[in-house]
């Protein structure tokens, strides 16, 4: 195909040049374009006195290209970024400029970037861009369009430049940069730029700083129904009491009995231990307390149907997150993987992060339906954010009902009409309605 066969000179067209070393503003595209029409105009010096406004372009041009060795600042750059974004939120981070020089330094203007990436040509060749049916058939055609949003989405950050204060003698000025994610998981910066400008103000010098660095960006999140309740019941949790130990919770007191190895240090009771010589610890009342799942299909290999599972996933983790319940979330990478969150476990930031790097499976859903129910015995309830409705899918929610585990099933899909006449417990979320559907999610 001729899109195919584009490919490598759209990489090339497209690749970033950092090494520059200057940048012309547009007082200096014009006087340059202006320099380059009198030079053509005035080839006969005999008819025409344009050669000399041609000469006189031509002074200024160099005199700014010279002001630029002159006056280049002395500063050093450090770029001080938050823990996380989120997809599709703007922010804002700092970046640190020091007056290293003997002057004060003014009118500076600094571009930090993000680390570019190119798609490869099986990614060209398998997604497309949003809309990209509404262009005309010759943009269709050439995909230069497709590969520049493809670059852009790989790239994952879009970051706009500021101008920076003037920096007194070796004094120190925090620049705002203001950066919007385009996409989840690790964004990566490169360098920065500092731009200044010449006396005549036609072009602008490039000092380069290389600065890597990395943020790592959430999922995308949506607002779900207040009114909304999984309606999971409380449920036993063999040894599930030493997860309240840890947020320091005082359980029903039932009797005391000698230590045993591997008894932990806050059981023991200290005024019977010395009665009676040895150490003597406190037995608690078995726990019942709400713990869920929180299942995430990954195994449908279409982008636009992951990606937004991934958001509802990480949008009912915010939602179900309480400190007084366990939530498990239960997907696959490698391997089936389950992350509990609450009553002393790990943090909900963990689990978000997990879905921020997550990719599409290829292990297929028997696998996340095997871990869903080796793992039934220890929930109360359960949320499962599907990404397809096949008979694998049926067949493990069938399990679930036969094992009195209330349920919550979300289908995410891009072929709504296909999926009709199911349960009012599972709901169907189109790609493009998805925060409708969860706003008139009711109580249940």
């Amino acid at each position: 195909m001729f899109r195919d066969w584009m490919f490598p000179g759209y990489v090339r067209v497209v690749r970033p040049k950092l090494k520059r070393k200057r940048s012309p503003t547009d007082h200096g595209q014009l006087i340059a374009s202006g320099a380059f029409i009198c030079a053509f105009l005035g080839l006969n010096t005999d008819v025409t006195l344009v050669y000399q406004l041609f000469a006189f372009l031509l002074c200024l041009v160099i005199i700014s290209r010279i002001g630029l060795r002159i006056q280049k600042p002395s500063v050093t750059v450090s770029r001080i970024l938050p823990r996380y974004a989120t997809a599709g939120k703007p922010f804002e981070y700092q970046l640190s400029v020091k007056n290293t020089g003997s002057r004060i330094e003014s009118d500076l203007t600094i571009v930090d970037n993000p680390k570019i990436r190119a798609p490869d040509r099986e990614q060209y060749r398998r997604e497309k861009e949003p809309f990209e049916e509404t262009r005309n058939a010759y943009d269709r055609f050439i995909g230069f369009h497709r590969f520049v949003h493809l670059q852009k989405l790989n790239t994952g950050i879009t970051i706009k430049p500021a101008k920076a204060a003037d920096i007194p003698l070796k004094a120190t000025v925090n620049v705002t940069m203001k950066a919007e994610p385009l996409r989840r998981g690790i964004v990566q910066f490169t360098s920065t730029q500092v731009l200044h400008p010449d006396p005549l103000g036609l072009n602008q010098g490039v000092t380069l700083f290389e600065r890597p660095d990395s943020i790592m960006v959430l999922p995308r999140r949506y607002d779900i129904s207040r009114s909304f309740d999984p309606g999971a019941g409380r449920h036993f949790q063999p040894g599930g009491i030493n997860a309240s130990w840890s947020i320091g919770e005082s359980d029903e007191f039932v009797s005391l009995r000698d230590y045993r190895d591997g008894d932990s240090m806050r059981k023991i009771h200290w005024a019977s231990s010395a009665k009676r010589n040895k150490p003597v610890v406190m037995e608690f009342q078995d726990e019942y307390f709400v713990r869920q799942a929180l299942v995430l299909d990954t195994s449908n290999p279409r982008t636009r149907v992951l990606e937004e599972s991934v958001s509802v996933a990480a949008s009912f983790l915010l939602a179900m997150n309480n400190n007084d319940s366990m939530l498990d979330l239960i997907y696959l990478s490698e391997k089936a993987e389950i992350l509990t969150s609450g009553r002393g476990t790990s943090s909900v930031n963990e689990q978000l992060e997990s879905l921020a790097t997550l990719t599409h499976s290829k292990l297929g859903f028997e696998k996340l339906s095997d871990a869903v129910l080796s793992h039934m015995k220890l929930i109360s309830g359960c949320i499962l954010v599907l990404s397809d409705w096949t008979e694998e899918h049926q067949g493990m929610i069938r399990s679930l009902d036969s094992a009195k585990i209330p349920q919550q099933v979300f289908i995410v899909t891009e072929d709504e009409p296909s999926l009709v006449d199911l349960p009012a417990r599972i709901h169907v979320l189109p790609v493009d309605q998805i925060q409708q559907k969860l706003l008139q999610l009711s109580l249940v």
